[in-house]
């Protein structure tokens, strides 16, 4: 197996752990926010979406951030809503925080 592919399913299985006990940290950014009411989605949807996520899922990362924040960021797409493919940007910062910077329906052809 790839270092890299090893390494995705690493941090994607400290991510689950933290969201599981800790939460997260959502971006309140206007994509967001508007996806997750027009499709009805509340916080507790966002960590059934992560739950769900394999390393297969991951379509960018990990990397850091071009915000300058601390951490690795990874990019994913998830079917959790059978009729659109969400993009979900999320930051890793060791040991302990998780933020979802994006969450909403895929624009990438």
């Amino acid at each position: 197996m790839p270092i890299q592919v090893r390494f995705r399913r690493e941090l994607l299985k400290k991510i689950k752990k933290i969201v599981s006990e800790k939460g997260f940290t959502l971006a309140y950014r206007d994509k967001n926010i508007g996806f997750m009411r027009e499709h009805l989605l509340n916080e507790e949807d966002i960590k059934e979406t992560i739950y769900d996520l394999s390393p297969n899922d991951c379509i960018g990362g990990p990397e850091e951030d071009r915000g300058g924040y601390e951490g690795h960021v990874l990019e994913f797409k998830s079917q959790y809503l059978s009729d659109l493919i969400i993009y979900i940007k999320v930051r890793y910062k060791p040991p302990e925080e998780v933020v979802v910077i994006s969450f909403h329906e895929d624009e990438k052809i």
